[in-house]
């Protein structure tokens, strides 16, 4: 069954043995052409309602570290209160993220509250309320409660340019086998930057980061067997997945954010708004439809944006090499016992099941 889906589609053009040279030639230009214009424009709009979004995210894979944390609105990335610039050497812990999170959080909710309250007192509060011109002494206190920040991610998206290399070649060829548009294998990076052995607080697991209830209907995934692990094989089942996205809710937007939220929840959320992705992901206000969501169609046109363009944003990568990764085992079979070891708890198991059911039967006399 996966053969025939993934089996490329052949050229319908028939080539008459009696043509002349010249008309051959012709129809192999006329046989390209569409094909070489589809890759060419690809058919992933870019909303203006989102692009302060691409930009901003364009900005965390590339200009900030890691030790970089941007203070912004989550409603409004556009604002950006402050960078903070985290102090030290080496890659921040966990202890120094959380510390930076809630340092900031609280010093930018009191400011903003404050701010609600009374005219700013210093240049830092003035430097905020700049930002508010024109709007009513509520809007802070609103504001106040919207505080977002995130923490820079140029080193782990450089480290996963390199690392997609290696992937995408294969990646891109089942995607085009699928129907897909090639470039769509991009998405990799948003979900773990071509890293084949993520796994994510929620259980999701591998390039493609699928759980296992999801994974469950595209992969075999058992006790001692998981091809989440499988490269070919997760993303043959990420292809299956956002193809059928698509086919369900008619566009690329809609279809690459049901990847994060869910077929399902997408549809009835972009039912209430005629299937408008931009009125959708600024006003829905559903379970779980929180800023990752918001965001993730706007993760990936700016991951696309900086792969096409990655000497830009990471000048001398071309002359890097691509990060060859380790192998992962999908399969996890359990020791095997030797014969004596198992007869001899056979027999344990077998006494003690025995007395047991005795000491019951006596009881319930």
């Amino acid at each position: 069954m996966e053969t025939s889906l993934f089996e490329p589609k052949l050229s319908g053009n028939r080539i008459v043995r009696g043509l002349a040279p010249i008309a051959i030639a012709i129809a192999l230009v006329f046989a390209i052409a569409p094909i070489a214009s589809s890759e060419t424009k690809l058919p992933f709009p870019r909303p203006a309602a989102i692009q302060p979004n691409v930009d901003f995210w364009v900005d965390i894979f590339t200009k900030y570290s890691d030790h970089d944390f941007v203070v912004v609105d989550r409603d409004n990335v556009s604002r950006v209160y402050h960078v903070f610039k985290l102090p030290g050497d080496g890659q921040p812990s966990r202890t120094d993220i959380d510390w930076a999170n809630e340092y900031l959080k609280t010093k930018y909710s009191d400011i903003l509250n404050r701010l609600a309250t009374r005219p700013p007192a210093d240049d830092e509060e003035r430097e905020v309320a700049a930002m508010f011109k024109g709007e009513p002494p509520s809007a802070y206190a609103a504001a106040a409660q919207n505080i977002r920040v995130q923490e820079g991610l140029r080193e782990q998206f450089h480290e996963g340019l390199l690392r997609s290399r290696y992937y995408k070649p294969s990646m891109e060829r089942i995607f085009r086998g699928a129907g897909l548009p090639p470039e769509l294998v991009t998405l990799a990076s948003v979900e773990s930057g071509f890293h084949n052995g993520s796994r994510s607080s929620a259980g999701a697991v591998g390039i493609w980061q699928f759980t296992r209830d999801t994974g469950k209907h595209y992969m075999k995934i058992t006790r001692y067997h998981d091809d989440r692990l499988n490269p070919d094989r997760e993303t043959i089942a990420a292809a299956k997945l956002l193809r059928s996205n698509y086919d369900t809710l008619g566009d690329w937007p809609l279809a690459i954010t049901a990847y994060n939220y869910g077929t399902g929840g997408v549809a009835r959320a972009a039912g209430i708004y005629g299937g408008d992705y931009s009125e959708m992901v600024q006003h829905y206000q559903g379970p779980h439809f929180g800023f990752a969501v918001k965001n993730y169609y706007a993760e990936f046109l700016a991951a696309l944006q900086v792969h096409r363009d990655e000497d830009k944003y990471f000048p001398g990568i071309a002359d890097e090499e691509a990060i060859r990764p380790a192998p992962i085992k999908t399969d996890f079979a359990p020791p095997r016992r030797s014969k004596k070891s198992h007869t001899s708890h056979a027999r344990k198991t077998s006494s003690k099941t025995t007395h047991h059911s005795k000491k019951t039967v006596e009881q319930k006399t």
